[in-house]
């Protein structure tokens, strides 16, 4: 099965660039869907953590970072015109994450510095039982990303229109500078990051609970400095931003095989999704041509690791999600969340959100090969999906990508949207690099 699958891959005639323009923009919209009619709940405007592919009930739970990729999804698909109500979605959405909501019972609680917790009860706001009370830095951060993101995108929109700003927008602007962005530095001569914060009131972090550079943290320093910027008040959190994160060619840069990767200093890169979510929501970065080139390193190494382990040229992607865990024989042992990276992906779990997250590796070198791997996939069915009549591309096994899992994770499926999204003629990657923070 799996050989004729790829032998078919192989043999495939060459795509006409307007067919994979129009094979782009078709998953786009069929993405930006998934988001508003399968994870967004309508009363309450926040999104799902994950759903059910299979006939089974999914779990209520809505994770911070997912309403975070929610809001991108609703500038997406107004830029598009995939969602005509997204300026009133988006309201819904942001009143109830900043307790301004008079019409349902929802509220969540947040600490004193303006910290979100992880995950909540996508109706009411609470949190699963036995819960400690843990504020989550970087869950904070992507929806506060996804904020800034959809507020400085409809800000513009208005003022290209001429016409009033949005109250959208403004809420956007009032959740993120509701934050202590600089409270989440824990020591800035050695660069490092608070994960969590516990309790409320009495807001206190943990002394062994940090991070330091390079992994999906590097978010919250760039949000940082630039809430400082805003508030011309430029302290700690600036100099902390351009002493350890700004400049890309100071960053450890591990050895892998022929590689030097962007990763941590003990010699770890990271799973892939880490650098394409900074990519995408730290506009630093996104303007930045020497983290693309990081990310042209990373592709490189990606595709690599999966042809010397076996897979034939055209199906790749080191990233997280829901995967299927295979036994000494080969047979499906069971279902799980895996973070798969260099070295470490031993059910050969395959990822095309990842791939399409490198999308502006291939629009800076005017070519189209990763769209073309991708619609061959598609065309033979390896990794695809049909959800409520919305089709997509999600994780599979190389060992047999027939094979499907059972649920979606909206944070790790986002890079899928993220990247289609750079070669849409109404995004672009400029939407990313003008409107993240």
């Amino acid at each position: 099965m799996l050989r004729v699958l790829f032998c078919a891959l192989i043999a495939a005639a060459p795509v006409q660039a307007d067919e994979l323009d129009a094979f782009a923009a078709e998953r786009l919209q069929d993405a930006v869907l998934l988001f508003d009619q399968e994870f967004r709940n309508d009363e309450t405007g926040q999104y799902l953590d994950s759903i059910r592919l299979d006939d089974r009930n999914g779990s209520p739970l809505s994770s911070i970072a997912a309403s975070g990729m929610g809001l991108i999804s609703l500038a997406i698909g107004d830029a598009t015109g995939v969602i005509p109500d997204a300026d009133t979605k988006a309201e819904t959405t942001l009143e109830h994450l900043l307790g301004l909501n008079t019409d349902t019972d929802f509220a969540v609680k947040r600490s004193a510095n303006g910290w979100y917790r992880h995950w909540f009860n996508v109706h009411t706001g609470a949190v699963p039982k036995g819960s400690k009370e843990k504020y989550s830095t970087i869950d904070t951060a992507i929806l506060s990303a996804g904020a800034a993101i959809l507020g400085n995108y409809l800000t513009d929109r208005a003022e290209r229109n001429n016409t009033p700003i949005p109250r959208a927008a403004r809420l956007a602007h009032q959740l993120v500078m509701s934050i202590n962005w600089t409270t989440a530095i824990r020591d800035p001569q050695r660069g490092s990051i608070h994960l969590v914060f516990y309790g409320a009131e009495a807001e206190r972090p943990t002394d062994n609970v940090a991070t330091i550079p390079f992994d999906e943290y590097a978010l919250l320093p760039c949000m940082a400095a630039r809430f400082e910027n805003l508030t011309r008040n430029e302290g700690d959190a600036t100099l902390f931003w351009h002493s350890h994160f700004d400049d890309v060619k100071a960053l450890p840069m591990p050895k892998h095989e022929s590689f030097t990767l962007l990763g941590k200093p003990s010699g770890n890169v990271p799973s892939h999704f880490t650098h394409q979510f900074a990519f995408y929501l730290c506009g630093d970065y996104a303007r930045d041509p020497i983290f693309l080139e990081e990310l042209r390193e990373l592709k490189k190494a990606d595709r690599q690791w999966f042809e010397s382990n076996g897979t034939p040229a055209g199906l790749w992607g080191l990233g997280a999600g829901s995967e299927i865990v295979f036994d000494q024989n080969n047979q499906i042992e069971k279902y799980r969340y895996g973070v798969a990276r260099l070295g470490e992906n031993p059910n050969k779990t395959a990822s095309p959100a990842i791939m399409a997250g490198f999308l502006p590796v291939n629009m800076a070198d005017g070519t189209q090969t990763i769209l073309a791997e991708l619609k061959a996939l598609w065309d033979t069915g390896a990794c695809r999906y049909e959800h409520e009549d919305l089709e997509f591309m999600w994780r599979c096994s190389a060992k047999d990508p027939s094979l499907q899992v059972k649920r979606l994770e909206a944070i790790d499926f986002s890079t899928w949207m993220l990247g289609l999204a750079t070669v849409h003629p109404d995004v672009g990657l400029a939407f990313f690099q003008d409107y993240a923070f």
